[in-house]
């Protein structure tokens, strides 16, 4: 699963910004319309992201259809030698932020196109919603300020600055990932571009399990931080 966020999080929906959806132009490897949800990119939740794109003054203000090239995001073509039927999208958008700056917030949910199958999630509303999912183009929420549980896919265990300790500061490493604070990442960081401080840590899983009492390996085992988060 594309999920970096853990279930335990506590945060006020005041500090969730409900106003931007992902440029999935920046998603790799074919873009939405091939990664599945298993597969772990910048569309995940649990990714810092920064706005690039806020202008409001479109021509179909506020709300925007995709562009021809957008169309191959959904299972297939809108074109036809009659018409179009384009599908709406925020013209708002959000990427992952840039290593040292201070990002909006972090992601709670993914953005999709296909399901597990490769079938379209546009026509499957359900199953986008058991995957904790949005459509391309749709907003996604972003929490700026509050507690939150992330795996080490998105603070790292070794790059760039090694792994976090309780207490560390946290900064964005870039790609939307964290990473700690420290003398060697203060190089061109300032302690005030800090988003965060490592409250707990933890290991879920046991390595080439099963073993009695333990538990086996998942897409969720491994180190895990407790951050609170202050974009």
């Amino acid at each position: 699963m594309a999920h970096r966020l853990l279930p335990f999080r506590q945060y006020d929906e005041n500090d969730v910004v409900n106003l931007f959806a992902l440029d999935a132009t920046t998603v790799g490897g074919g873009g939405l319309k091939a990664i599945q949800p298993s597969t772990d990119d910048i569309n995940a939740d649990g990714v810092l992201v920064s706005v690039t794109n806020g202008n409001m003054g479109g021509e179909h203000d506020p709300v925007d259809v995709v562009s021809m090239a957008e169309d191959n995001r959904f299972m297939a073509s809108y074109n036809s030698p009659v018409g179009r039927n384009p599908y709406p999208t925020n013209p708002l958008k959000i990427a992952p932020a840039a290593s040292g700056v201070r990002p909006l917030g972090i992601t709670l949910n993914q953005t999709l196109s296909v399901d597990e199958n490769g079938e379209s999630l546009l026509f499957n509303p359900v199953k986008k919603d058991e995957l904790q999912a949005v459509l391309s183009g749709q907003t996604v929420p972003v929490l700026g300020k509050g507690i939150i549980t992330v795996t080490s896919t998105a603070l790292p265990t070794v790059f760039p600055n090694g792994a976090a300790a309780v207490g560390d500061k946290v900064i964005s490493a870039g790609g939307g990932t964290f990473a700690k604070l420290s003398a060697g990442a203060a190089a061109g960081v300032s302690a005030n571009q800090s988003i965060g401080q490592v409250l707990a840590t933890g290991h879920r899983g046991v390595k080439n399990g099963p073993v009695p009492g333990s538990i086996q390996d998942d897409f969720q085992s491994g180190t895990y931080y407790v951050i609170k988060l202050d974009c």
